[in-house]
């Protein structure tokens, strides 16, 4: 059974956020030791909406269905402008810190940690939409071949 809520687009959020997806599991007795991951991932993208969609007042949902070993969370993201997190490149950690560029390093990470990662944005709307599967089943580091984008629709 899928959940949503809406939740303003504030970092003061986040708390409200935990708990919703705190609930969920325990509700769809879903893996506990997928929350951290679950969370850490929510926690990247919806602290970067709320960043870099200034332009944006409208609250930030997000849908979360428990699926066969693991669970299925969306973002759905309302009057932004598109930004297709599949297609951020990929971060050089192998790079002295002090060659590196910043920024990219949590899309990074949670990329690495998921299963799969998709990005759809509607222009008519300007709707983004970001979708992200873990299970238990599959090991970290699957979402790189997995990731899927797409910059329009409608």
């Amino acid at each position: 059974m899928t959940s949503a809520r809406t939740f303003p687009r504030s970092f003061d959020s986040l708390p409200a956020i935990f708990d919703f997806t705190a609930d969920l599991f325990a509700r769809e007795r879903i893996d506990p030791q997928l929350l951290p991951v679950i969370d850490l991932a929510i926690e990247e993208l919806f602290t970067n909406m709320v960043k870099y969609g200034k332009g944006s007042k409208a609250d930030v949902q997000i849908e979360m269905t428990g699926i066969e070993g693991g669970v299925e969370v969306t973002l759905i993201d309302h009057d932004v402008e598109p930004f297709d997190v599949t297609k951020s490149p990929d971060v050089d950690i192998g790079l002295p810190i002090e060659e590196r560029t910043p920024g990219g390093l949590g899309l990074h990470l949670i990329r690495k940690l998921l299963d799969s990662i998709e990005y759809d944005y509607s222009r008519e709307s300007r709707r983004s939409r970001i979708t992200f599967r873990k299970t238990s089943a599959e090991r970290p580091g699957a979402a790189t071949a997995g990731t899927r984008g797409s910059n329009a629709r409608d």
